[in-house]
């Protein structure tokens, strides 16, 4: 940042900050990056869950967690997150339940994490 007339250094950093906050109010992925980077475990709110959530870390965990998170999601978030992490096609999905769905998910999100734990041996 070049000198600029009547701004402190603080000032500039309050600049920083606001633009920051602004980022990650509207960007919950970057949120959740930033807060696993900071070591924090933040909740989000239900409608951020399916864009932030993560299958296979979570499936790396104990699956009453997995199940806390993906349980209490609707079907539509579900379906959302299958697809964009490549765990179900449409097809996959057809005619099944939340709950089958959310086994399916845990299931194949575990059997991912388990063949990238033997492949890196």
């Amino acid at each position: 940042m070049g000198e600029g007339p009547g701004l402190t250094p603080v000032e500039y950093l309050d600049r920083f900050f606001d633009e920051l906050r602004t980022e990650v109010r509207s960007n919950p992925k970057l949120a959740a990056r930033l807060v696993k980077a900071l070591g924090g475990n933040v909740v989000f709110e239900d409608e951020a869950k399916a864009e932030v959530a993560n299958p296979y870390a979570l499936a790396a965990g104990p699956k009453a967690k997995f199940l806390s998170v993906f349980g209490a999601m609707k079907l539509g978030d579900i379906k959302k997150v299958l697809k964009e992490n490549n765990l179900a096609t449409r097809v996959d999905m057809n005619g099944k339940s939340a709950s089958d769905l959310v086994e399916m998910m845990y299931s194949r999100a575990a059997m991912k994490v388990q063949e990238r734990k033997s492949s890196a041996f």
